[in-house]
């Protein structure tokens, strides 16, 4: 029952929504990795002027991008009057935006949310309108990643929100829910731990999964993985698809080592990769 409780103090809106405005003719559609949190919110990961990566959840109902506290003081935000400009942000799955607006602050969402553990993950801030509105998303949760499609549009300047004087009863919310924490045992999530990055991309061939690029100096590249290869197993796994090879990575850290067989032309080999830190 509180825990039921809780969950609704602390809803967020994340329902799917696409902006009316015209795709890019020249942009294609990109695949987002995404994860549907313990309260069923949709998460992706990315990075702030090249650090991170952070858990950001996609909420249309919130105006602006909101990055919370402890996220910009570990990067070394800048903020005035609690607006701020990235550089850059970084959707895992390679979209990117320059020069992006922010508001500074801990919502008592993510506050309490992170306190309580509800979550399953530390989250760091939302992805609100006027980030998500430049994108035609289509979501769909029988699969593992979302496809975003840049749009031709651009969402009107966000404006300052709160009241004066600080945000009153979220304020007191946020408090509450922090003692209720004590109250109930429950503990925050821990920290998360960024996901191995591989290094190459991948095309669906009728006979498998082919290799289709291999990033320079990556850990695919060290290990001698070549573009034209096809991937025949991942740690003794069947490897048919593409959401094969997504399944047997899907849990991938940074120093994790896998045994790919592939085959090359006529040869079957047996590499080895080691994950290194990123995306």
């Amino acid at each position: 029952m509180l825990r039921r409780l809780l969950q609704a103090l602390v809803f967020l809106g994340c329902a799917a929504s696409a902006h009316a405005g015209d795709s890019k003719a020249d942009a294609p559609s990109t695949a987002v990795p995404y994860r549907l949190t313990d309260t069923q919110h949709v998460l992706v990961r990315v990075k702030i002027n090249d650090k991170g990566p952070f858990n950001f959840i996609v909420d249309t109902g919130c105006p602006v991008l909101i990055v919370a506290t402890p996220v910009a003081k570990k990067i070394g935000l800048q903020a005035e009057k609690g607006w701020a400009v990235l550089d850059k942000l970084e959707l895992e799955g390679g979209l990117s935006q320059s020069k992006v607006k922010a508001r500074v602050e801990t919502p008592f969402q993510l506050e309490g949310m992170n306190g309580m553990g509800l979550a399953g993950v530390e989250l760091h801030g939302l992805l609100g309108y006027s980030v998500i509105a430049k994108y035609k998303m289509e979501f769909d949760f029988t699969r593992d990643q979302l496809r975003w499609k840049p749009l031709a549009y651009d969402p009107p300047e966000p404006r300052p929100i709160g009241v004066k004087g600080g945000a009153g009863g979220l304020e007191m919310i946020a408090g509450l829910m922090k003692f209720l924490t004590v109250l109930s045992g429950l503990k925050p999530a821990p920290p998360p731990v960024p996901r191995g990055f591989l290094g190459f991309q991948m095309s669906q061939a009728n006979d498998g999964v082919a290799v289709s690029a291999v990033l320079a100096k990556s850990p695919a590249a060290e290990a001698g993985l070549r573009k034209g290869d096809r991937l025949l197993e991942i740690d003794g796994a069947t490897i048919t698809s593409i959401a094969d090879v997504q399944r047997a990575t899907a849990r991938l850290v940074a120093g994790t080592e896998l045994r790919l067989r592939i085959q090359r032309g006529t040869e079957k080999q047996e590499l080895k990769i080691t994950a290194g830190h990123g995306l």
